[in-house]
């Protein structure tokens, strides 16, 4: 993949520019000028061009991939042309109600397509050929598996808010999804972050794209690391820590501490809360550390506490996090302590928490070692709820679609009853919690991650089999790009 920077030339300068019927689903949205990101991104994707665009949140993204969609369909043709994956239900729910909006008068028909809502309004709208589908890929995959859902005159793909989309998990759905669609389409990628991770995403779904940045500091090289860190009292440090895992949900990390007593006191804390930690550190006896290093080589350990000086010849395959918990002592070992992770192609994250007494060493060592490590606001107890929901959603469809329709049913009549009876009261509830915590505790056999695979890693096209009628769908010539 050839990632190369626009240059600065033709611009959308006006929304006055657009079709008529277009223009007044501008009026309708209350917008007066195009944003930036819509100056440089419109163009673009007007002259079919595949991109990738870095954008926070809130910079006007949608606007700028949804009113080239709705001016490029064509009303008239009943299909679907034009699939936009976002990661959360409120997400989709948000750029469907803007792209409705935009295409109103144009005769443009869009759906919002995700779980927790009913099934026959979305049925009813593939039966009549909605021209733009906007959803969570778990119940997009539910409707194309079904043969409901049929995407083969789309020609825009996009991916919105890619970061978050890889980090809920929904990579293995994404990938599903890449089967079922036209390999002449035009796909637009946007994300907030650009980590190698996204990078890989990239490579799967588009070809030969232009970047477009619009985040403060401009476009830089992909790396293979990303380094964040977080401000936090020397007091809470422990309870930060419980919350930011929590909330980042890591694959597997080492938590690196100065000291042996860091290391037993926050192992102990850790396995408290329930999370699969175990530690070494200098004081440790024989047998004890060869226990731990055996777990380590069996990959069946998530999370080591460890000194700098104990972890030393330790490797663990596809390390997905190094945590500082306790700053470094030098700019050296910095270094050290993260290029464990982001090995082989990999991506890898690199955390550090840093609290008052740290915070002189740490730009330190940002001026030593050329660095710019950004901070991160630590996600609020709300915040770390609505992620755990999310994930809870994901893996809920993603595990009700390998159910037959019949089984869902029978499981929905059985146990629909009892929920409703447990949820009445408190203890009720408790027995739920627990329940649910062993569910999310269980392993998921899948990967997390399109940067664990070969860049040309994008499968074959294949059959796919309507479920019921036992019918296979034609065979496909198309698939997603590598």
């Amino acid at each position: 993949m050839t990632d190369t920077e626009t240059e600065t030339g033709t611009e959308f300068e006006s929304f006055q520019s657009l079709p008529e019927a277009v223009k007044r689903g501008v009026e309708d949205l209350g917008w007066k000028e195009p944003m930036p990101v819509q100056r440089r991104v419109i163009p673009m994707m007007l002259a079919r061009r595949d991109l990738i665009v870095q954008a926070i949140t809130g910079s006007g993204k949608t606007g700028a991939f949804g009113l080239p969609i709705v001016q490029n369909l064509n009303a008239e043709r009943r299909e679907t042309q034009a699939l936009v994956l976002a990661p959360t239900r409120e997400l989709a729910g948000q750029i469907c109600k803007e792209i409705t909006i935009m295409g109103l008068h144009a005769g443009v028909d869009t759906i919002a397509v995700y779980g927790g809502t009913a099934y026959g309004p979305q049925l009813d709208a593939f039966a009549r050929g909605v021209h733009v589908v906007v959803g969570t890929p778990g119940r997009i995959l539910d409707h194309l598996k079904s043969g409901k859902l049929v995407l083969d005159n789309v020609k825009v793909l996009i991916i919105d808010e890619a970061d978050e989309l890889l980090s809920l998990g929904f990579w293995p759905d994404m990938k599903e999804i890449g089967r079922f669609l036209p390999s002449d389409r035009q796909t637009g990628l946007f994300s907030a972050t650009m980590p190698e991770r996204v990078r890989s995403l990239a490579r799967f779904f588009l070809r030969d794209p232009e970047f477009i940045s619009l985040t403060e500091g401009g476009v830089r090289s992909p790396e293979e690391i990303e380094h964040y860190h977080y401000i936090v009292s020397a007091q809470e440090k422990e309870s930060m820590l419980l919350r930011i895992l929590q909330y980042e949900e890591p694959d597997s990390a080492i938590v690196f501490c100065n000291t042996r007593d860091d290391v037993r006191y926050l192992t102990r804390y850790l396995q408290r809360n329930e999370l699969d930690a175990d530690a070494i550190e200098g004081g440790m006896t024989q047998v004890a550390r060869e226990k731990v290093m055996a777990r380590i080589k069996a990959g069946e350990l998530r999370f080591l506490v460890a000194t700098d000086v104990a972890a030393r010849g330790i490797d663990i395959s596809d390390l997905s996090h190094v945590i500082s918990y306790s700053s470094s002592d030098s700019p050296e070992v910095y270094l050290h302590r993260t290029g464990r992770t982001g090995r082989a192609g990999r991506t890898g994250t690199a955390i550090s928490l840093i609290s008052g007494l740290d915070i002189g060493n740490f730009r330190n060592m940002q001026n030593v070692n050329r660095m710019v490590i950004p901070e991160r606001p630590i996600p609020s107890a709300p915040d770390v709820a609505g992620r755990v929901r999310q994930r809870v959603q994901v893996r809920l469809e993603h595990d009700l679609r390998e159910l037959g329709e019949r089984e869902r049913e029978l499981r929905q009549r059985r146990y629909l009853p009892l929920v409703e009876e447990l949820a009445a009261d408190a203890e009720g509830r408790l027995e739920l919690a627990m329940v649910l915590g062993a569910y999310l505790a269980s392993p998921r056999r899948e990967a997390a991650s399109p940067a664990a695979e070969p860049a040309d890693a994008a499968p074959p096209a294949r059959d796919h089999e309507r479920k019921g009628g036992g019918r296979k769908r034609r065979p496909r010539r198309r698939g997603p790009r590598g």
